[in-house]
């Protein structure tokens, strides 16, 4: 059985606004602002950073090699990319990005909000990278960018990074422009999910020679149970349950899923029901210790060694009439 390599990405995105430091947001006790009702439209600006050897939002290939054997997967912002601005769990707007034209690290955030309920020094804004409202992970197809499908890869749908309570911290009046402007203090954005790289090989009973499983299709469970589906932004409202994942075309290469766990802390087995082109449906696991649970791990499980598999029961009934 192959060794799984697993791969950690501490994700972090700082993003200030305008050319805030973090010793200026730690050292400042804001003044509360209360705003009319009137004062409902705000305009944003931000900066955004991310690091080498991290996990953000747009996903890269770090080293130079193809997706079957990379090693790294780098954090980089893309165009055309959004953020959503979210009060508690209600959507208050969108921010689009614009890359930094050297360096794709670098990133401007801006756009508009809408509320009449921001109180500098006291209110705090989630911010959600990505590319769709809701938050699901059903529905993948095995394809990690999205030059490898730019509808539903993991890059474009599957993809969340989060950061929370980000608090406001000043407040400009329109002046009769009917738009104010908000500044927020830095922002920190961390991976929601991680992403795991698949392909099997069967060995019967454990014993004897391993083939490569031509894949059309896996489903994906957890011991624990606790693999999400899908939730609400403020993570209250959770549907736990399988992981499916259709190829479009039946392959025994690496393929891609992105699964969140709500159990971060013990070890667990992963399950796998994997059916090949051959139509036989083979069944396996796999353990992921528990000091490697944490989401924002990059996982390959390459060539992942399957010892079961589904059987037909002989029927010796003899059938003598028809539909």
């Amino acid at each position: 059985m192959k060794k799984i390599i697993i791969l950690l990405f501490a994700l972090v995105a700082m993003v200030w606004a305008g050319c805030q430091r973090l010793e200026d947001v730690e050292n400042e006790n804001p003044e509360e602002q209360t705003v009319s009702p009137a004062d409902s439209v705000w305009t944003m600006t931000v900066k955004a950073v991310t690091e080498d050897d991290i996990d953000t939002k747009g996903i890269a290939i770090g080293d130079g090699e193809q997706e079957a054997v990379t090693t790294e997967l780098q954090s980089i912002w893309k165009a055309g990319q959004t953020v959503q601005v979210y009060l508690g769990g209600a959507k208050i707007g969108q921010l689009s990005v614009t890359p930094d034209d050297t360096d794709a690290h670098y990133a401007t955030l801006s756009g508009e909000i809408t509320s009449t309920s921001i109180t500098a020094g006291v209110t705090r804004l989630t911010f959600l990278a990505s590319e769709r409202d809701s938050w699901d992970y059903t529905d993948q197809i095995g394809k990690l960018l999205l030059s490898d499908d730019a509808d539903n890869s993991i890059e474009k749908k599957y993809h969340y990074t989060l950061a929370e309570d980000v608090l406001v911290t000043a407040l400009e009046s329109g002046s009769g422009t009917g738009k104010g402007v908000l500044t927020t203090a830095m922002a920190t954005f961390t991976n929601q999910q991680s992403i795991y790289r698949l392909s099997f090989r069967f060995q019967k009973n454990g014993a004897g020679d391993k083939t490569p499983i031509v894949t059309e299709r896996v489903i994906i469970t957890s011991a624990g149970g606790h693999l999400v589906q899908s939730q609400d932004i403020t993570g209250t409202s959770v549907t736990e349950g399988p992981i499916s994942v259709v190829l479009g075309t039946a392959s025994s290469d690496p393929f891609f899923v992105a699964l969140r766990n709500g159990n971060t802390t013990d070890a667990e087995a992963l399950s796998f029901q994997v059916v090949g082109n051959d139509g036989v449906t083979y069944l396996g696991s796999k353990t992921i210790p528990a000091e490697l649970k944490a989401n924002g791990t990059f996982v390959s499980a390459k060539n992942a060694t399957l010892t079961g598999r589904l059987g037909l029961t002989e029927n010796t009934t003899t059938v003598s009439s028809a539909l």
